[in-house]
């Protein structure tokens, strides 16, 4: 069986290395997005803060009235910008005083290459379903070199590290430690990767695992016709915080239709997800409830897939938990590079074994 595992792991290795190398590095630097487009976009650097939500109603009232703009995110502690997204994914940042400071388009600079690297592997949906499967060959990589290394008895000689150099034996101890110290992390970020990825398959198994205890209310899909123009943005802002005080609303739709409900996602204080889970719509015509399900109310099932991003991303764990997963992208390379030595070192000698022979 080691001798499978040990084929299975060299043969994955030399598959999925250098892409899963490049995922990891990605999303170690894309760990501090936010800061990086501070640093490479100055202007974002001198927002300030808003105290009140309802602040942002005139300025969602003029992007109503663009059929181009689809969503828009509120700000953030570590992004104090508004942000306003349209349906080819352009986005617009606003300051506190409503004025326009940015606008990214699709591939305009390296962070968003990098993350529709990331996320889509340039490829588009076909580059998202790949990432995915990337993801579970990399679990099996990953637990194939674990079966492989896992000895009969232990010791700390297992752990003991030889003087550097080029050897076979020095090669294979390094790798070997390097591998059991970022393994965790490792497995972490390619299960949720891949969760995520095939998000709707990943549903039905906790579904099965973990079956709800009765039906989930559906969020409201239309209402009577209300006219865009009479959607009133300050006062439905308003309405929202007083249903929900104690939840910050992360992001709303814009209504596309008449008869669609106005749309917020919402975090609670104690919750996971950076742009929460919960979900609270009104009516446009005088922003009464029509829904409202906190993060909270969800079933098990739910609540454990909304883990999977903010885990991917290190939205929780605080700055120890980022740092871990920041070293962990980084330290692959060395991982994947020792890997390789090993590996080239080691069908040399099977080579030269050969031609004494």
């Amino acid at each position: 069986m080691s001798f499978t595992a040990s084929r299975l792991h060299r043969y994955l290795s030399w598959l999925l290395g250098i892409w899963l190398v490049s995922l990891c590095v990605s999303g170690a630097v894309l760990l501090y997005k936010n800061p990086l487009l501070r640093w490479q976009y100055p202007q974002l650097q001198q927002v300030q803060a808003v105290a009140e939500i309802s602040h942002w109603g005139p300025l969602l009232n003029q992007l109503q009235q663009n059929p181009e703009f689809r969503y828009v995110k509120f700000p953030a502690a570590d992004a104090l910008w508004l942000e306003a997204v349209t349906f080819d994914n352009q986005r617009h940042y606003y300051n506190e005083q409503h004025q326009l400071l940015l606008s990214r388009q699709v591939h305009s600079d390296w962070l968003d290459w990098l993350y529709d690297f990331h996320l889509h592997l340039l490829g588009g949906a076909t580059g998202h379903t790949a990432n995915g499967f990337i993801g579970l060959l990399s679990l099996v990589l990953l637990l194939s070199g674990l079966w492989q290394w896992w000895p009969r008895r232990f010791s700390r000689r297992l752990f003991r590290l030889p003087k550097p150099d080029n050897s076979l034996r020095s090669l294979r101890q390094y790798h070997s430690v390097l591998a059991l110290l970022l393994l965790p992390l490792l497995l972490l970020t390619s299960a949720t990767g891949a969760m995520m990825v095939f998000s709707q398959q990943t549903q039905s198994v906790l579904h099965a695992l973990f079956p709800p205890a009765a039906p989930a209310p559906k969020p409201v899909r239309s209402i009577a016709p209300v006219p865009l123009s009479a959607t009133n943005w300050t006062a439905a802002l308003q309405s929202a915080r007083q249903h929900w005080p104690t939840q910050a609303l992360r992001l709303v739709s814009l209504r596309q239709h008449d008869s669609e409900p106005i749309s917020f996602r919402a975090k609670a204080g104690n919750e996971w997800h950076p742009n929460g889970r919960g979900v609270l719509q009104l009516n446009p015509r005088d922003n009464s409830l029509l829904y409202a399900v906190a993060a909270a109310e969800l079933a098990t099932a739910e609540r454990l897939r909304n883990s999977f991003y903010p885990l991917h991303i290190a939205a929780v764990g605080g700055t120890l938990y980022q740092l871990a997963l920041l070293l962990t992208g980084v330290l692959s390379l060395a991982l994947f590079v020792l890997g390789l030595l090993f590996s080239w070192r080691r069908l040399k000698a099977r080579s030269a074994r050969c031609g004494v022979c």
